[in-house]
């Protein structure tokens, strides 16, 4: 595998979490998605001020999605969030992992004590190793991941000793106003002012997008006249961009069904034509680059876009 990244790797990169018992602090960060209280953890269940309730799952997530009809924002099925596991368990994006460990460390650089929100955090594959680097390096304060799909944060939790996971959205998170040092958003949604609200004023947001190159070979192997990802300047509404890394490399991929997942994993799944899909379900074996920006932003001193800060009430 070549690997060309202008962050220098940690060395702290975990598959297996030692559990301990740890005293998570996350209940200064999550708010109840009816009132917008303080959330405290109680035996097995999230509670507020106000008496509404949220049972801990025994998997250890909680679900604080609030929802106008049952079954309505389920995310990603059963199936899905299990061959996305299985494909970045096998370590095809542990070039990625690297650079984001390499760039948390950096970002929490003298403080002793920080927040990490990742939103929408699937699975948890990126979520649970931020969350030991900075644990190994004693600054771990609290770890939220928060996703829409129950699956996700199940599967999430189970694997993750430092981490509250909550089913919930981006948009409307169950997170209280400035509590994050930290909110990552990898391949999810940006709602900035969401973003805004939940950061701390020299917090930061750090985001991943597709390079340029992401996925050449196999997009050369499915369409016939691909095209590569635009790397034009990328903003988030109210933040100035402090900082971008690329990250590039090449990984070999000798199962036809990683060669399927990693293709379901990208917005093309759903709007491929039939003779692509064909070609695609032909491969047996491929050399593909993995391209992706690392973009750090920071709140800027102006911020009239946004309404004055507030626990918001959902």
């Amino acid at each position: 595998m070549s690997f060309v990244s202008d962050l220098k790797p940690t060395g702290h990169l975990c598959y297996n979490i030692s559990y301990v018992n740890n005293e998570r602090n996350e209940e200064i960060m999550l708010i109840c998605p009816h009132c917008g209280a303080p959330l405290v953890r109680e035996e097995h269940a999230l509670r507020c001020r106000n008496g509404h309730s949220y049972d801990i799952a025994r998997a250890g997530y909680c679900n604080l999605l609030q929802s106008s009809r049952p079954g309505e924002h389920t995310g990603d099925s059963r199936e899905m969030v299990m061959a996305r596991r299985h494909f970045l368990d096998r370590g095809y994006y542990a070039g990625l992992a690297e650079g984001l460990c390499a760039q948390v460390r950096r970002l929490a650089a003298g403080n002793s004590a920080v927040r990490l929100v990742d939103a929408g955090c699937g699975e948890g594959y990126y979520t649970r190793q931020l969350a030991q680097v900075l644990h190994e390096g004693g600054q771990l304060a609290g770890s939220v991941g928060i996703d829409i799909s129950k699956s996700a944060t199940q599967y999430a939790a189970k694997r993750d000793a430092f981490t509250q996971y909550v089913t919930g959205s981006v948009y409307h998170m169950p997170v209280a106003d400035s509590c994050a040092d930290i909110i990552c958003s990898i391949f999810a949604p940006t709602p900035a002012e969401e973003f805004h609200r939940v950061l701390k004023p020299d917090g930061a947001v750090l985001c991943v997008v597709p390079g340029a190159d992401h996925l050449w070979e196999l997009k050369c192997a499915v369409y016939d006249t691909p095209y590569k990802n635009r790397e034009e300047k990328h903003g988030l509404d109210g933040f100035q961009l402090a900082e971008r890394h690329k990250i590039t490399y090449q990984v070999h991929i000798d199962d036809a069904a990683d060669i399927q997942t990693l293709f379901a994993m990208t917005p093309y799944a759903h709007r491929t034509p039939r003779r692509g899909l064909e070609r695609l379900h032909a491969l047996r074996e491929l050399d593909v680059t993995l391209s992706f920006l690392l973009l750090t932003f920071r709140q800027q001193m102006e911020q009239s876009a946004f309404p004055e800060k507030r626990n918001m009430v959902y």
